[in-house]
């Protein structure tokens, strides 16, 4: 159950009546505060050892800061007072945002019946709008590396028309917005949740012909698709693809299934200029005359995803029911018979990770997939594993932790699910607190081998206690698992004990739905102390692969 605590300066009443009917009450339950108390209930927050599931912060500027009530009342104030005071409630969110799984802020909002300098209000030094919007991105800018903050805009649930103001009721029952913006805010929030809860889109896979551009290829030729152009349609088809590929360039990967002569449509990707995918965007495709589910099924087996991590779009309905029926899990959204509608319809899909961070690794995640299968292609040619891997040549880089890694390292960190310890999420900022802790050890793993650079892939965090290493933190990509880097970090483990002279290393096993891989190399690799506690059995006699080369920072 997610217990949500609302703290406001205003009644939230309304706001709180709108958030339970949107939200799912199983889900969700709403522990209500008294307004007018935000400094009070945030003091008892962050000195309560207890987490909560979610905070939702809103409040009125005017009511917090006080150089900004004289700003609009044309008193007197001090700006760097100002700014202060702002940063002083920024420290507030900080703290709360230890205090909970999701913390969400609503940004500051122009304060009703103050109109500031009219049209001159942006460009005054004094404009009231100008002045809440600085504020306003004075807060974006110090929590954007907090990956549990999410800050909403005014711009994204609020109308600050007059007819949105009710003089009475904020008269009446301190209630300062109307009914149309609780509902909104609420309709975003929980589309938040949801977003937070399913199952992210890691592969597209992309139907061509009336998806990718107009008409069908193999009967008009590639010079005549629609597709950009003064087409109408054409036009729609470029703004598509253009999204496309912008998921794509977040880490999103492409692939093609399309009921179709190769050759004639790669001409057509390749030979038509108005195309904005190119070959090289695709990690793989299957164009042929073969039942779509079965090449689909295919590319998911070779690209090592869940059903449940693939986004199918095609506008045929027959070829959807289909891959709908035949593939447990997968995503298979209704498409608009109209092409125009194309870009809208891809926007509302609620399958992205639209709120991470995107990091080095995500732009080259193609080229990773794309190393990935030629690494694939190449097992056939060996009788044995052992020999296969021998061929790869791999180099391990274990380094440490550094500003210029922690995007990917806190990455690592909550998104990996098989092969995770203890499955802990925490953000950049946490990662920061436990680097500077004495009694912590922390490495990451960069592999290389002749086919390319797979990037970061593993990373462990361990505390010194007194006569023995707890292990907090194991955890390795699944792309890399089972190439010998895992224990390859057993290995450092185990040589930085017997460096501090320290005779046990102990892993404990937090299970979940998803990481059964870990436990499983636990079991067949160290020695089991009782029900999923775990010691290195001889850590000097530990060592790496010796088809692994290590290469220590």
């Amino acid at each position: 159950m997610n217990k949500i605590k609302i703290l406001s300066n205003f009644n939230s009443e309304i706001f709180s009546n709108y958030l339970n009917q949107k939200l799912n009450n199983r889900e969700h339950k709403i522990i209500k505060t008294v307004f007018g108390s935000f400094y009070q209930q945030s003091f008892k927050l962050i000195r309560s050892k207890e987490k909560v599931g979610t905070i939702i912060v809103w409040n009125q500027i005017e009511k917090i800061l006080v150089n900004f009530d004289k700003l609009i009342y044309n008193k007197k104030f001090n700006y760097n007072e100002l700014l202060k005071e702002n940063n002083d409630y920024i420290k507030i969110l900080k703290q709360l945002s230890k205090k909970c799984n999701q913390l969400i802020v609503f940004g500051w909002q122009k304060p009703n019946l103050y109109q500031g300098k009219s049209i001159k209000d942006f460009t005054d030094k004094l404009g009231v709008l100008k002045n809440v919007t600085k504020l306003n991105l004075q807060i974006s800018d110090s929590i954007q590396d907090i990956e549990n903050i999410y800050f909403f805009p005014p711009e994204l649930y609020f109308n600050n028309a007059t007819e949105e103001y009710s003089p009475k009721l904020w008269y009446a029952a301190k209630i300062p917005y109307s009914q149309n913006t609780f509902k909104s805010a609420s309709e975003k929030i929980n589309e938040l949740f949801i977003n937070l809860k399913s199952k992210k889109v890691k592969l597209i896979i992309l139907d061509l012909d009336n998806t990718l551009w107009g008409g069908e290829v193999g009967d008009i030729g590639w010079q005549k698709v629609k597709i950009g152009g003064h087409s109408i349609e054409g036009e729609a088809y470029v703004d598509f693809q253009r999204i496309i590929k912008g998921l794509k360039d977040t880490g999103i990967q492409l692939a093609i299934c399309s009921k179709n002569d190769e050759k004639i449509a790669l001409d057509a990707i390749t030979k038509n200029k108005n195309m904005v995918l190119k070959k090289s965007d695709f990690v793989l495709w299957k164009i042929n005359w073969e039942d779509k589910a079965k090449n689909i099924r295919e590319i998911i087996k070779k690209l090592n995803f869940t059903n449940e991590s693939v986004l199918f779009i095609d506008d045929n309905v027959n070829e959807r029911d289909r891959v709908k029926t035949a593939i447990s899990g997968i995503k298979v959204p209704d498409w608009p018979s109209d092409p125009t509608e194309y870009p809208s319809e891809i926007l509302k899909l609620n399958c992205f990770e639209t709120y991470k961070k995107i990091t080095k690794e995500d732009k080259k995640r193609l080229g990773y997939y794309k190393d990935d299968l030629k690494r694939k292609k190449t097992k056939s040619d060996f009788v044995s594993e052992l020999n296969w891997l021998k061929n790869l040549k791999t180099n391990i880089l274990c380094k440490k932790i550094t500003k210029e890694n922690e995007d990917r390292i806190v990455q690592l960190i909550n998104r990996t699910n098989q092969m995770n310890l203890r499955t802990r999420r925490y953000n950049q900022e946490k990662l920061q607190e436990i680097q500077k802790d004495k009694k912590s050890f922390l490495r990451c793993f960069h592999l290389k081998d002749k086919f390319g650079d797979m990037g970061i892939v593993g990373f462990f965090n361990l505390t010194k206690h007194k006569n023995k290493l707890i292990i907090d933190d194991f955890i390795l990509s699944c792309r890399a698992f089972g190439r010998g880097v895992e224990k390859t970090m057993l290995h450092i483990i185990s040589n930085y004990a017997v460096q501090k002279k320290i005779k046990l290393a102990e892993f404990n096993f937090k299970k979940t739905d998803k990481n059964k891989p870990c436990l499983t190399f636990l079991k067949e690799n160290l020695k089991e102390l009782k029900k999923n506690r775990f010691i290195i059995k001889d850590m000097k006699k530990s060592v790496k692969p010796n088809y692994l080369k290590l290469i220590k920072e």
